[in-house]
Protein backbone atom coordinates (compact mmCIF):
# COMPACT_ATOMS: atom_id res chain seq x y z
CA UNK A 1 0.00 0.00 0.00
CA UNK A 2 0.97 3.67 -0.76
CA UNK A 3 1.94 5.67 2.46
CA UNK A 4 1.15 8.64 0.17
CA UNK A 5 -2.49 8.07 0.40
CA UNK A 6 -2.09 7.70 4.09
CA UNK A 7 -0.70 10.90 4.40
CA UNK A 8 -3.32 12.59 2.95
CA UNK A 9 -6.12 10.99 4.43
CA UNK A 10 -4.48 12.35 7.99
CA UNK A 11 -4.86 15.65 6.55
CA UNK A 12 -7.91 15.63 5.73
CA UNK A 13 -9.28 14.51 8.81
CA UNK A 14 -6.92 16.94 10.32
CA UNK A 15 -8.45 19.73 8.52
CA UNK A 16 -11.49 19.09 9.21
CA UNK A 17 -11.69 18.46 13.15
CA UNK A 18 -9.78 21.66 12.96
CA UNK A 19 -12.93 23.55 11.17
CA UNK A 20 -15.36 22.01 12.96
CA UNK A 21 -13.88 23.49 16.51
CA UNK A 22 -13.36 26.42 14.88
CA UNK A 23 -17.72 26.23 14.07
CA UNK A 24 -18.02 25.20 17.99
CA UNK A 25 -16.13 28.74 19.16
CA UNK A 26 -16.76 30.93 16.80
CA UNK A 27 -19.97 32.45 18.81
CA UNK A 28 -17.23 33.25 21.63
CA UNK A 29 -14.59 34.66 19.64
CA UNK A 30 -16.70 37.06 16.91
CA UNK A 31 -16.22 39.96 19.33
CA UNK A 32 -12.49 38.79 19.36
CA UNK A 33 -9.61 37.51 22.20
CA UNK A 34 -11.39 37.94 26.13
CA UNK A 35 -8.27 39.23 28.08
CA UNK A 36 -8.55 39.70 31.76
CA UNK A 37 -6.37 41.20 33.85
CA UNK A 38 -5.39 40.86 37.47
CA UNK A 39 -7.66 40.17 39.93
CA UNK A 40 -7.43 42.32 43.22
CA UNK A 41 -6.53 39.77 45.83
CA UNK A 42 -6.00 39.74 49.97
CA UNK A 43 -9.63 41.16 50.40
CA UNK A 44 -10.96 42.28 53.80
CA UNK A 45 -14.08 44.01 54.98
CA UNK A 46 -14.60 45.93 57.92
CA UNK A 47 -17.78 46.90 59.65
CA UNK A 48 -18.87 49.73 60.78
CA UNK A 49 -21.85 51.47 61.72
CA UNK A 50 -23.96 52.12 58.11
CA UNK A 51 -20.87 51.25 55.98
CA UNK A 52 -18.25 48.56 55.23
CA UNK A 53 -14.70 49.34 54.72
CA UNK A 54 -13.10 47.03 51.97
CA UNK A 55 -9.52 46.81 51.68
CA UNK A 56 -7.36 44.84 49.25
CA UNK A 57 -3.78 44.09 46.99
CA UNK A 58 -4.07 45.84 43.86
CA UNK A 59 -3.01 43.65 40.89
CA UNK A 60 0.67 44.80 39.18
CA UNK A 61 -0.63 45.15 36.29
CA UNK A 62 0.36 49.26 35.38
CA UNK A 63 -2.67 49.45 32.82
CA UNK A 64 -5.64 49.21 35.75
CA UNK A 65 -7.30 52.08 36.01
CA UNK A 66 -10.17 51.76 38.14
CA UNK A 67 -12.49 49.30 40.62
CA UNK A 68 -16.17 48.89 40.09
CA UNK A 69 -17.19 47.25 43.45
CA UNK A 70 -20.69 45.37 43.02
CA UNK A 71 -23.59 44.57 45.57
CA UNK A 72 -27.11 43.41 46.15
CA UNK A 73 -26.92 41.21 43.17
CA UNK A 74 -24.96 43.51 41.36
CA UNK A 75 -27.87 45.76 41.70
CA UNK A 76 -25.56 48.51 43.39
CA UNK A 77 -22.41 49.57 42.77
CA UNK A 78 -19.60 52.09 43.21
CA UNK A 79 -16.46 52.94 40.85
CA UNK A 80 -13.60 54.22 42.34
CA UNK A 81 -9.95 54.87 40.42
CA UNK A 82 -7.01 52.38 41.43
CA UNK A 83 -4.75 54.08 44.04
CA UNK A 84 -1.23 54.75 42.26
CA UNK A 85 0.77 55.25 45.35
CA UNK A 86 0.14 52.02 46.83
CA UNK A 87 -0.30 48.64 46.62
CA UNK A 88 -3.06 48.16 49.61
CA UNK A 89 -6.25 50.35 48.59
CA UNK A 90 -9.04 50.85 50.73
CA UNK A 91 -12.57 51.80 49.66
CA UNK A 92 -15.55 52.77 51.58
CA UNK A 93 -18.99 51.29 50.79
CA UNK A 94 -21.77 53.84 52.94
CA UNK A 95 -25.67 53.80 52.83
CA UNK A 96 -26.19 50.63 54.01
CA UNK A 97 -28.82 48.98 56.04
CA UNK A 98 -27.66 46.88 59.10
CA UNK A 99 -27.43 43.52 57.65
CA UNK A 100 -24.58 41.10 55.76
CA UNK A 101 -23.18 41.45 51.97
CA UNK A 102 -21.45 40.35 49.70
CA UNK A 103 -19.20 42.12 47.50
CA UNK A 104 -17.29 42.14 44.51
CA UNK A 105 -14.56 43.68 43.26
CA UNK A 106 -13.50 43.83 39.37
CA UNK A 107 -10.75 45.93 38.33
CA UNK A 108 -10.33 47.31 34.93
CA UNK A 109 -8.04 48.68 32.73
CA UNK A 110 -7.21 51.51 29.87
CA UNK A 111 -9.07 49.09 27.29
CA UNK A 112 -11.97 48.46 29.46
CA UNK A 113 -10.50 44.98 29.95
CA UNK A 114 -11.83 43.29 33.36
CA UNK A 115 -10.61 40.95 35.84
CA UNK A 116 -12.28 37.68 36.08
CA UNK A 117 -16.02 37.77 36.84
CA UNK A 118 -16.33 36.54 40.68
CA UNK A 119 -12.69 35.60 41.00
CA UNK A 120 -12.58 38.53 43.91
CA UNK A 121 -15.52 38.38 46.65
CA UNK A 122 -16.21 39.15 50.09
CA UNK A 123 -18.74 39.16 52.73
CA UNK A 124 -19.56 42.13 55.22
CA UNK A 125 -21.25 42.89 57.51
CA UNK A 126 -23.05 46.73 58.43
CA UNK A 127 -23.89 47.35 61.66
CA UNK A 128 -26.55 49.33 63.50
CA UNK A 129 -28.75 49.97 66.19
CA UNK A 130 -29.83 45.91 66.09
CA UNK A 131 -25.86 45.50 67.24
CA UNK A 132 -25.46 47.97 69.60
CA UNK A 133 -28.52 47.56 71.59
CA UNK A 134 -27.27 43.86 71.93
CA UNK A 135 -23.78 45.17 73.93
CA UNK A 136 -23.71 45.53 77.66
CA UNK A 137 -22.06 48.19 79.77
CA UNK A 138 -18.72 47.06 81.20
CA UNK A 139 -19.79 44.36 84.86
CA UNK A 140 -19.23 46.53 87.65
CA UNK A 141 -19.89 45.84 91.41
CA UNK A 142 -20.35 49.26 93.43
CA UNK A 143 -19.84 49.37 97.39
CA UNK A 144 -19.71 52.12 99.71
CA UNK A 145 -16.63 53.49 102.29
CA UNK A 146 -15.25 55.96 104.10
CA UNK A 147 -12.91 56.74 101.07
CA UNK A 148 -15.90 57.03 98.46
CA UNK A 149 -17.69 54.79 95.75
CA UNK A 150 -15.85 51.68 95.34
CA UNK A 151 -16.10 49.87 91.51
CA UNK A 152 -15.03 46.79 91.14
CA UNK A 153 -15.10 45.90 87.34
CA UNK A 154 -14.30 42.85 85.76
CA UNK A 155 -11.83 42.51 83.41
CA UNK A 156 -13.11 42.74 79.47
CA UNK A 157 -11.28 41.26 76.01
CA UNK A 158 -9.81 43.50 73.41
CA UNK A 159 -13.02 44.54 72.03
CA UNK A 160 -14.31 46.87 75.11
CA UNK A 161 -12.10 50.14 74.66
CA UNK A 162 -12.77 52.03 77.59
CA UNK A 163 -16.11 52.63 79.77
CA UNK A 164 -17.11 56.63 81.04
CA UNK A 165 -18.03 56.16 84.56
CA UNK A 166 -20.10 59.60 85.19
CA UNK A 167 -21.54 60.77 88.81
CA UNK A 168 -21.65 63.62 90.63
CA UNK A 169 -19.14 65.32 93.24
CA UNK A 170 -19.07 67.19 96.46
CA UNK A 171 -20.07 70.58 94.54
CA UNK A 172 -23.30 68.47 92.80
CA UNK A 173 -21.59 68.79 89.50
CA UNK A 174 -21.18 65.99 86.98
CA UNK A 175 -17.80 64.38 86.82
CA UNK A 176 -16.95 61.71 84.03
CA UNK A 177 -14.13 58.91 84.92
CA UNK A 178 -12.38 57.30 81.80
CA UNK A 179 -11.23 53.62 82.52
CA UNK A 180 -9.45 52.09 79.39
CA UNK A 181 -7.34 49.09 81.69
CA UNK A 182 -8.90 45.80 80.58
CA UNK A 183 -8.02 43.74 83.62
CA UNK A 184 -9.96 43.17 86.45
CA UNK A 185 -9.96 46.55 88.77
CA UNK A 186 -11.28 48.60 91.61
CA UNK A 187 -11.07 52.23 91.42
CA UNK A 188 -12.58 54.50 94.17
CA UNK A 189 -14.38 57.60 93.89
CA UNK A 190 -13.36 60.14 96.32
CA UNK A 191 -15.19 63.29 95.41
CA UNK A 192 -18.37 61.36 94.86
CA UNK A 193 -21.92 63.33 96.81
CA UNK A 194 -21.97 61.10 100.22
CA UNK A 195 -25.64 60.82 99.28
CA UNK A 196 -25.32 59.49 95.33
CA UNK A 197 -26.49 55.68 95.32
CA UNK A 198 -25.85 55.56 91.71
CA UNK A 199 -23.43 56.49 88.43
CA UNK A 200 -23.30 56.70 84.68
CA UNK A 201 -21.87 54.13 82.90
CA UNK A 202 -21.21 54.49 78.86
CA UNK A 203 -19.06 51.60 77.41
CA UNK A 204 -17.46 51.42 74.00
CA UNK A 205 -17.13 48.70 71.33
CA UNK A 206 -15.18 48.25 68.54
CA UNK A 207 -15.53 45.08 66.86
CA UNK A 208 -12.94 42.63 65.39
CA UNK A 209 -11.69 44.73 62.86
CA UNK A 210 -14.17 47.12 62.97
CA UNK A 211 -14.18 50.38 62.09
CA UNK A 212 -16.43 52.60 64.64
CA UNK A 213 -17.20 52.78 67.88
CA UNK A 214 -20.19 51.44 69.61
CA UNK A 215 -21.92 52.14 72.55
CA UNK A 216 -23.90 50.39 75.44
CA UNK A 217 -24.97 52.77 78.53
CA UNK A 218 -26.60 52.19 81.71
CA UNK A 219 -27.33 53.83 84.94
CA UNK A 220 -25.62 51.30 87.84
CA UNK A 221 -27.26 51.97 91.43
CA UNK A 222 -26.84 50.82 94.79
CA UNK A 223 -27.48 51.06 98.29
CA UNK A 224 -25.49 53.82 100.39
CA UNK A 225 -25.36 51.18 103.28
CA UNK A 226 -23.60 48.61 101.06
CA UNK A 227 -19.73 47.69 102.35
CA UNK A 228 -17.38 46.64 104.67
CA UNK A 229 -17.67 47.82 108.27
CA UNK A 230 -16.13 46.64 111.70
CA UNK A 231 -18.66 45.44 113.93
CA UNK A 232 -18.43 45.71 117.47
CA UNK A 233 -21.66 45.79 119.71
CA UNK A 234 -23.50 43.32 122.83
CA UNK A 235 -24.76 40.26 122.44
CA UNK A 236 -26.87 38.07 125.38
CA UNK A 237 -27.99 34.43 124.33
CA UNK A 238 -30.55 33.50 127.31
CA UNK A 239 -30.02 29.82 127.15
CA UNK A 240 -26.12 29.98 127.42
CA UNK A 241 -23.94 32.86 129.19
CA UNK A 242 -20.88 30.92 127.59
CA UNK A 243 -21.90 31.75 124.14
CA UNK A 244 -20.69 35.26 123.51
CA UNK A 245 -20.67 38.01 120.89
CA UNK A 246 -17.18 37.73 118.67
CA UNK A 247 -16.72 41.43 118.42
CA UNK A 248 -14.96 43.65 117.14
CA UNK A 249 -16.04 41.54 113.88
CA UNK A 250 -14.96 42.25 109.96
CA UNK A 251 -18.58 42.18 108.09
CA UNK A 252 -19.61 43.71 104.47
CA UNK A 253 -23.07 44.15 104.34
CA UNK A 254 -23.90 42.86 100.72
CA UNK A 255 -26.50 44.07 98.27
CA UNK A 256 -28.98 41.44 97.46
CA UNK A 257 -32.08 43.59 96.72
CA UNK A 258 -32.74 47.32 95.91
CA UNK A 259 -33.47 47.83 99.62
CA UNK A 260 -31.43 44.74 100.88
CA UNK A 261 -28.55 43.46 102.29
CA UNK A 262 -27.16 40.17 104.07
CA UNK A 263 -24.38 40.61 107.04
CA UNK A 264 -21.40 38.58 105.68
CA UNK A 265 -19.02 37.46 107.69
CA UNK A 266 -15.41 37.94 106.78
CA UNK A 267 -13.51 36.56 109.94
CA UNK A 268 -14.42 33.29 110.33
CA UNK A 269 -17.36 31.47 108.62
CA UNK A 270 -17.05 33.26 105.24
CA UNK A 271 -20.43 33.33 104.71
CA UNK A 272 -23.77 34.87 105.66
CA UNK A 273 -23.74 33.60 109.20
CA UNK A 274 -23.16 35.16 112.80
CA UNK A 275 -20.11 34.80 114.57
CA UNK A 276 -19.77 34.12 118.01
CA UNK A 277 -17.61 32.64 120.77
CA UNK A 278 -18.59 29.43 122.74
CA UNK A 279 -16.32 29.43 125.81
CA UNK A 280 -14.15 31.51 124.07
CA UNK A 281 -13.76 29.34 120.78
CA UNK A 282 -14.97 30.46 117.44
CA UNK A 283 -18.34 29.19 116.21
CA UNK A 284 -21.65 30.53 114.68
CA UNK A 285 -25.11 30.06 115.21
CA UNK A 286 -26.37 27.07 112.27
CA UNK A 287 -28.89 27.90 109.71
CA UNK A 288 -29.12 31.76 110.78
CA UNK A 289 -27.94 34.11 108.42
CA UNK A 290 -29.03 37.96 109.11
CA UNK A 291 -30.51 39.71 106.35
CA UNK A 292 -31.86 43.47 107.02
CA UNK A 293 -34.62 45.11 105.32
CA UNK A 294 -34.28 49.48 104.44
CA UNK A 295 -36.54 51.77 103.76
CA UNK A 296 -35.73 54.40 101.37
CA UNK A 297 -34.19 56.85 103.90
CA UNK A 298 -32.06 53.72 105.20
CA UNK A 299 -34.03 53.21 108.46
CA UNK A 300 -33.80 49.44 109.19
CA UNK A 301 -37.68 48.34 108.84
CA UNK A 302 -36.93 44.58 109.85
CA UNK A 303 -34.62 41.61 110.06
CA UNK A 304 -35.05 38.10 108.42
CA UNK A 305 -33.44 35.09 108.25
CA UNK A 306 -31.53 34.24 104.74
CA UNK A 307 -32.17 30.50 105.80
CA UNK A 308 -35.85 30.82 106.23
CA UNK A 309 -38.39 32.59 108.74
CA UNK A 310 -38.21 30.17 110.29
CA UNK A 311 -35.60 28.05 109.55
CA UNK A 312 -35.27 24.37 109.43
CA UNK A 313 -34.01 24.38 113.19
CA UNK A 314 -36.86 27.21 113.91
CA UNK A 315 -34.86 29.75 113.81
CA UNK A 316 -35.74 33.70 112.36
CA UNK A 317 -34.67 37.05 112.83
CA UNK A 318 -36.81 40.16 114.17
CA UNK A 319 -35.52 43.51 114.28
CA UNK A 320 -35.99 45.07 117.97
CA UNK A 321 -37.65 48.50 117.77
CA UNK A 322 -35.93 50.02 120.75
CA UNK A 323 -33.11 50.55 118.69
CA UNK A 324 -31.76 53.58 116.42
CA UNK A 325 -32.15 50.98 113.73
CA UNK A 326 -30.50 53.60 110.95
CA UNK A 327 -27.46 53.84 108.52
CA UNK A 328 -26.28 57.03 108.40
CA UNK A 329 -24.81 58.27 104.98
CA UNK A 330 -22.91 61.13 105.97
CA UNK A 331 -21.63 59.18 108.78
CA UNK A 332 -21.56 55.77 107.04
CA UNK A 333 -22.47 54.73 110.56
CA UNK A 334 -25.05 51.95 110.78
CA UNK A 335 -26.60 51.39 114.63
CA UNK A 336 -28.79 48.09 114.96
CA UNK A 337 -30.48 46.01 117.24
CA UNK A 338 -32.06 42.81 116.20
CA UNK A 339 -33.28 39.24 117.87
CA UNK A 340 -32.60 35.69 116.89
CA UNK A 341 -35.89 34.21 117.88
CA UNK A 342 -36.19 30.10 118.25
CA UNK A 343 -39.18 28.24 118.51
CA UNK A 344 -41.40 31.73 118.23
CA UNK A 345 -39.06 33.05 121.27
CA UNK A 346 -36.59 35.19 121.75
CA UNK A 347 -33.44 33.45 122.53
CA UNK A 348 -30.47 35.68 121.46
CA UNK A 349 -30.41 39.94 121.28
CA UNK A 350 -27.90 41.70 119.21
CA UNK A 351 -27.52 45.85 120.23
CA UNK A 352 -24.34 46.39 116.93
CA UNK A 353 -22.75 49.53 115.94
CA UNK A 354 -21.42 49.00 112.34
CA UNK A 355 -18.81 51.36 111.66
CA UNK A 356 -17.87 51.67 107.63
CA UNK A 357 -14.16 51.16 106.60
Amino acid sequence: MNYKYFAVIFALLVLCSCTKMDHEYAPYLKDGEIIYIGAPYNLEAHSGRGRVELQFTQSKDPNIIKYIIYWNNKNKKLEVPAEKNSTIQKVMVTGLSEQDYTFEIVALDKDGNSSTPASALISGQSLGADYEGQLFTRSVTLTNSKKGMSLAFVSVDTTCKFTVVTYRNIAGQAVQKKISDMAALTDTLADIDPLAASVDLRTAYVPVKGIDTFYAQKTETMSLAAGRYTCTGNMVDVTSAALTGAYPWNVTLRQVGARRLELYDEDYTKDVAHWIKSSGSNSSYGQFGVIFNFDENYNVISVVNKNGQPSGNNRSGELDPSGINKFDPVTKVLKVKYWMNENGTHRTSFDEVMTMK
